[in-house]
């Protein structure tokens, strides 16, 4: 080694870089690829086999190699099992993969992403003598010591067990899941823990939208009062809690109310029948998949953004709806309160508080002057604290280059 980053190899255990779609969900491994190439970094990604074939992005500088792909092969089983034996098979499907490329090309660093590639990174990085990281894009359940111990071991445990190997830096992405607190607490050297805030494209807080275009695109009622939610439908977004919430408004409110779920996921059938079985399948919408480009615009398009989520209401949508000028309500769970700072951004219920949430939602359809100026407060606010995607990216190059450097020494 030379003292510099010159190739990474990234272990992945996406074959997909699009969360919900082409053009839809989570840009960061994009902004990863296009600023680190841009630098002359190489990358190689290690991925399951796609689906379809091909390759999920070109860009100069950027190869991908594939391993096979142990999620498809036991999808037909039911959850557990499947989950189970993924877990199992992981690290003996990748682990000869893995050595093999690292001798191919011969990489400075190897990056794991998310918490499964740990054992397979630190294997093949001890055996080749090449430092190892792993970026974590939170860690879900894993600060969540209340749960009862079987549900606790059970929502965990591939993290609990990844944390037993050996690696030489954990990234950890601030979704508001406490992951740098969740790691110490395992006995990881706060030292070997670096947490950064997720990227945000800044430009959107100067971005004009005509609100009743916006809508016009996105099927929208133009004289109602609009709550927002969106994210990858699954269960622990509690999408299904926010149409509880929206059904116990009063009735002079929700009349001028709708509401708006944007994205998709496997729950989205059972939403749309408990809207209809609420009543309010008059009243909510379902726009589907946004594109990244057009978060903005559905955004800036409505007035209250309704956080639910079980594990984190500081994840990337609550935080965008702030950097739009879009005031939260929200469960106040985790590190939420980070970011939507009650009576200032938003307004926070006690997690799982349906009546509290629907009490805060009320405050705001009843005072358009309080919205505005918790909107504005939301907007100044992710200004002043949040971090570009340029700049979150620089400072991930900046830790992976030291930790080569150090190496080296």
């Amino acid at each position: 080694m030379n003292g510099r980053l010159e190739r990474i190899l990234v272990l992945s255990i996406w074959d997909e870089i699009w969360s919900l779609g082409e053009g839809c969900g989570v840009p960061d491994e994009i902004h990863f690829i296009n600023r680190l190439t841009e630098r002359g970094v190489k990358i190689d990604f290690l991925i399951p086999e796609p689906l379809h074939g091909g390759v999920p992005y070109r860009r100069d500088g950027l190869e991908y190699h594939f391993y096979p792909n142990i999620f498809r092969s036991y999808s037909h089983l039911p959850g557990p099992a499947r989950r189970i034996l993924q877990s199992a098979r992981f690290s003996t499907t990748t682990i000869p993969v893995l050595r093999k490329l690292v001798e191919k090309t011969g990489p400075d660093l190897i990056l794991g992403y998310s918490s499964h590639p740990m054992k397979a990174v630190s294997r093949v990085g001890h055996e080749k003598k090449i430092p190892t990281a792993a970026k974590l894009f939170g860690v879900m359940y894993l600060n969540h010591r209340h749960l009862p111990w079987w549900k606790y071991w059970w929502y965990n445990y591939e993290q609990i067990l990844s944390l037993r190997n050996d690696i030489g830096h954990y990234l950890v992405l601030n979704d508001g899941t406490q992951g740098d607190k969740a790691l110490a607490s395992y006995g990881v050297d706060p030292a070997k823990i670096t947490f950064l805030p997720n990227g945000m494209n800044m430009g959107w807080s100067d971005l004009d939208v005509d609100v009743n275009e916006a809508r016009k695109e996105f099927g929208l009622p133009e004289d109602k009062t609009l709550l927002v939610t969106f994210s990858r439908l699954v269960k622990s977004k509690r999408v299904d809690l926010f149409l509880d919430a929206a059904a116990a408004i009063d009735p002079s409110l929700l009349e001028g109310t709708a509401i708006v779920i944007g994205g998709d996921g496997p729950d989205r059938r059972s939403l749309e029948r408990k809207a209809e079985d609420l009543g309010l399948s008059s009243r909510v919408y379902f726009p589907g998949p946004v594109k990244y480009d057009l978060v903005p615009r559905l955004l800036k398009s409505c007035d209250i953004f309704v956080g639910t989520n079980e594990l984190t209401n500081m994840s990337m949508p609550p935080c965008e709806a702030l950097l739009c000028g879009v005031p939260v309500v929200a469960f106040d769970i985790a590190g939420t309160s980070e970011a939507v700072i009650d009576g200032r951004t938003g307004l926070l219920a006690p997690a799982g508080d349906i009546p509290a949430l629907t009490s805060a939602i009320e405050t705001l359809l009843k005072d358009p002057e309080q919205r505005k100026r918790l909107g504005d407060n939301a907007r100044s606010f992710a200004v002043e604290n949040f971090m570009s995607w340029e700049d979150r990216v620089l400072n991930e190059l900046k830790l992976f280059e030291s930790l080569v450097t150090i190496d080296d020494k």
